[in-house]
């Protein structure tokens, strides 16, 4: 049985916890809406409450970015909010299968075109090349060649050497190898445009993914949003005109995240081969990022801990436990320890807050970072990035692009932190515990890190919160009081943006 299956039929909770829901109108067990259409009130609003924001920086400040840069970003915000509408209205007669099929089709033609705007036009532009911002890219292509050469037999070096002299740690070799099998037999006069063509490929299939993992734990309404909302998310189709490693890393997550579900949640065997692909899946997310890797088998561990009974029995979680560990402790069992060890000495020694004060005394800095920390990070986690309206700095070309992704995840995380409170509130989280356990816990890894305020690290979170974003949709289409908070929420957008991008100026030393 699903998860969807055993919420029908359930009243809201007596005592303190159902008044609290009943005055707020956080009923999570009522009959959800079953269209998967985007409603017209969420659409309309949030288009013009971006543009008001955007404008309303440019009045206060100035500093307005370069033409294609804004309208790229309003672009991201229209095709989201109005795309995801004509989607869900378009397809929603269609079967599931041909739904699949049809989210994954447009999501890999958007980011096709996408592709081919950055690799003709925006990287030669902007960057003088067609792979797009240097930094780690300038290490990634020449690594993944080398890897090549070596497959050809061409190397005097063993692969051990090869990467020994190429990588710091471990999770440093799983993306240029990646390269370097690419390379090795499309050959490396297609070291750009081939892996760009992949990652379209992988980006769109996370759609899929999280429709199938919305669908055990909601029903196919939630499914289908969430699916859409991957579709024509602008922040993952960003990664796939640059030659970072963000996409493959999302699409191994979500590939593992998909298995895990699907034996954890849907009634399957729990047997070594239906466990193996999640397993796979995770221990090559070692090799991009080992701690994202080591937060789903934890995430996997708080399931069978804590998921009730009624969703997994004792012997299943004995079973399940048993058999993760065995594989676990075999494959990388060292490297897990050295890893956890690194996350607890990283967050006992305090590089967030060497790191932010790097950030205020470096060239072009803002002097205001000093002052950011966990403390602030926490309550904002959900939310942040702020977008980046104002041209603050040249460099800040991703910040400016991406003004529009971050709006979208501004205002989809109110109904984000909603379906967190009532998932809390109602106990309704033990039935969800392996999807939570990695939502939560990623952004706990992301508030004690440097990288709490960098867009790119909260990549790998941001499927699951569209997953949520749609269930609390689906909720509020059903609850008039849930949705008279909405106008408030884009009226505080629009007062948080006026203050980030005054923050951002003033900072510099430009207001």
């Amino acid at each position: 049985m699903m998860y969807n299956e055993q919420i029908q039929n359930e009243s809201v909770p007596k005592g303190w916890r159902g008044r609290w829901m009943r005055r707020f109108g956080m009923d999570i067990n009522m009959p959800l809406n079953k269209a998967s259409a985007v409603p017209n009130w969420l659409t309309g609003k949030s288009i013009v409450f971006f543009f008001i924001a955007m404008f309303a920086c440019w009045m206060a400040f100035g500093y307005v970015p370069a033409f294609d840069l804004w309208v790229v970003s309003a672009i991201s915000v229209f095709l989201f909010f109005y795309g995801s509408m004509t989607m869900a209205k378009s397809w929603a007669r269609t079967k599931e299968k041909k739904f699949i099929r049809n989210v994954f089709i447009a999501g890999l033609a958007i980011r096709l075109l996408w592709v081919l705007y950055c690799y003709f036009v925006f990287n030669p532009e902007y960057h003088g090349n067609s792979y797009g911002e240097a930094a780690d890219v300038d290490w990634y292509m020449p690594f993944g060649k080398e890897v090549a050469q070596w497959l050809s037999g061409d190397s005097k070096l063993s692969f051990s050497r090869l990467i020994e002299l190429n990588t710091v740690s471990i999770d440093d070799a799983g993306y240029p190898v990646w390269l370097g099998i690419v390379y090795w037999i499309v050959g490396v006069d297609n070291d750009v445009f081939v892996p760009f063509l992949l990652k379209c490929l992988f980006s769109a299939y996370c759609s899929i993914c999280i429709y199938r993992i919305a669908k055990r734990h909601y029903d196919e309404s939630v499914a289908r949003m969430a699916a859409i909302f991957v579709c024509v998310n602008p922040n993952m189709i960003y990664w796939c005109g640059n030659m970072f490693k963000e996409s493959e890393m999302v699409f191994l997550t979500f590939l593992s995240i998909d298995n895990f579900d699907r034996v954890l949640s849907s009634g399957q065997r729990f047997t070594f081969k239906n466990l193996l692909p999640g397993m796979l899946a995770a221990i090559g997310v070692f090799f991009f990022r080992s701690s994202l890797s080591l937060l789903i088998f934890l995430s996997v561990f708080a399931h069978i801990i804590m998921a009730s009974q009624r969703v997994m029995s004792m012997g299943k979680k004995i079973i399940a436990g048993v058999l993760v560990t065995s594989v676990l402790l075999v494959a990388m069992g060292d490297r897990i320890r050295k890893q956890s060890e690194y996350l607890v000495e990283t967050v006992q020694s305090d590089a967030q807050k060497t790191n932010m004060e790097w950030r205020a005394e470096r060239e072009g800095g803002n002097s205001f970072a000093k002052y950011a920390g966990a403390a602030v990070f926490a309550p904002l986690i959900f939310t942040i990035p702020f977008p980046t309206f104002n041209q603050a700095e040249s460099s800040q070309l991703l910040q400016m692009q991406l003004s529009g992704g971050s709006y979208i995840k501004n205002v989809l995380s109110f109904f984000v932190i909603m379906v967190m409170l009532m998932l809390l509130i109602s106990g309704e989280w033990r039935r969800h515990v392996f999807i939570l356990a990695y939502t939560v816990g990623y952004h706990v890894i992301l508030v004690m890190s440097e990288f709490a305020q960098s867009g790119r690290f909260h990549m790998p979170v941001w499927p699951m919160l569209m997953l949520f974003a749609a269930y609390g949709i689906q909720i509020a289409k059903n609850n008039a009081r849930l949705r008279k908070w909405f106008p408030i929420v884009l009226v505080a957008e629009v007062i948080i943006s006026l203050g980030w991008n005054w923050f951002k100026l003033k900072g510099r030393g430009m207001i």
